[in-house]
């Protein structure tokens, strides 16, 4: 049966309490969520910002509730879902669906619809516009099928497994990069480390082990700025052309639903060679389109054994040192803080290659150098596994939801094994 979307729930669009008034943002009360928090996460439990109980006084009609649905409707990247867990504040770049009557609909299954429907929300929201939007009455009469309340619950229940999963891999990998960060700060930032002698000496990096020295990123790496892949136009498939949007806040390389390819006769040339990404190569965003540049300089690492092509404002590094080690440093907290520091631009800040090529990266003795790679190695290990049976999922929870939502596959046939996940 057909529903439109303020059918199902009240709808709701985001605001922004006055940024001037500091007691809106004075206290951590409730999550205040932008386009990126909802950006690949299918339940929203934190976020880079929040606001304050007074914040909640002002502008409580601005609120959802605990699982209510929301979709950033602006900008070339909108369509992005996610569910919220708590009673939540979103952005005005958000439209939600809230207090929705669960005795009738599963969240999750509508949540499942939405999500792949971001072809769809691009079309009807560019409407001749450079800059798409879906406003508030144009979302509340956006329409989607939505079967009896039994199917709708088989339907998550095999999808949720999944997601189950996909979500607990996230987790394990998140802490994993936290703890290699960890060990990275105890060996080469307070020096906390088998052998250290006690005896420094200065350098550009102030005072280092003196044993030790410091060198350039282009001296340590093969690097290389993408290409403006978007003047050549893109293909249905083919070679997938790494964006902005491929890497996430926790620095991993990711899919979306807007991936970009080109098909391989088009980049067989040796112009196109340098372009070229492959397994072990860490690939650095270089621009942000946001004034707090939570993205800028993120390094994701490739863990797959594939061949990508490299678009323009992203950075491939190719180490010649130990890989997971640069890894670890471009995404520390005190290099990120540096390439801010020398952001360029004032809509879109932005960094050029001689930024990054002149980072300077500490390296220890081989010794030292050899033992830290003999910890982190392992931890990055792990995280690759996880990343890859990610991809695996995903790619069978989507390739399963379009059947399973149009009766291809029978529901009452379906049972849920573990060792497929």
């Amino acid at each position: 049966m057909e529903y439109k979307l303020k059918e199902i729930g009240t709808v709701i669009t985001g605001g922004t309490p006055k940024t001037k008034n500091e007691e809106y943002y004075s206290k951590k009360d409730y999550l205040f969520i932008g386009p990126s928090d909802i950006k690949n996460n299918k339940y929203i439990r934190d976020s880079e910002k929040y606001v304050s109980e007074k914040a909640y006084d002002d502008y409580k009609n601005k609120f959802i509730n605990e699982n209510s649905i929301m979709i950033d409707c602006i900008g070339s990247d909108m369509g992005n879902v996610a569910i919220s867990t708590q009673k939540i504040l979103t952005n005005q770049q958000i439209n939600s669906i809230t207090n929705i009557d669960e005795t009738k609909f599963n969240v999750e299954y509508v949540y499942y619809v939405l999500s792949t429907m971001k072809k769809y929300f691009h079309q009807i929201g560019t409407n001749g516009s450079t800059m798409p939007i879906i406003n508030k009455t144009m979302f509340e009469e956006i329409e989607i099928n939505i079967p009896n309340k039994k199917i709708q619950d088989k339907v998550v229940k095999v999808l949720s497994v999944l997601d189950k999963k996909i979500e607990l891999n996230n987790q394990i990998n998140n802490n994993l990069h936290k703890l290699s960060d960890e060990l990275y700060k105890g060996w080469f930032i307070n020096y906390n480390y088998p052998t250290f002698n006690g005896k420094l000496k200065e350098s550009s990096l102030g005072l280092i082990p003196e044993d030790w020295k410091v060198e350039k990123l282009e001296n340590v790496a093969e690097c290389q700025n993408g290409y403006a892949f978007y003047k050549d136009g893109y293909d249905e498939d083919g070679i997938m052309v790494i964006d902005l949007g491929n890497i996430n806040l926790n620095s991993t390389f990711i899919y979306t639903n807007a991936d970009k390819y080109i098909m391989p006769n088009r980049v067989e040339t040796d112009k196109f060679k340098k372009y070229r990404v492959y397994k072990n190569d860490l690939i650095m965003v270089m621009t942000d389109r946001k004034a707090t540049m939570e993205l800028l300089g993120k390094t994701g690492k490739i863990f797959e054994d594939k061949e990508f092509l490299l678009n323009q404002r992203m950075y491939r590094i190719r180490s010649k040192i130990n890989t997971n080690y640069l890894y670890t440093v471009l995404n520390n907290d005190i290099v990120l803080s540096k390439l801010k520091s020398k952001a360029l631009g004032s809509v879109q800040k932005y960094v050029n290659t001689g930024h990054i090529n002149e980072l300077d990266i500490l390296i220890g003795t081989d010794e030292i150098m050899e033992k830290f790679s003999g910890l982190v190695d392992p931890i990055y290990a792990e995280i690759e596994n996880r990343t890859i049976e990610n991809t695996r999922l995903e790619k069978l929870r989507d390739s399963l939801l379009p059947k399973l939502m149009n009766g291809e596959i029978d529901l009452d046939k379906i049972e849920i094994w573990s060792d497929i996940l």
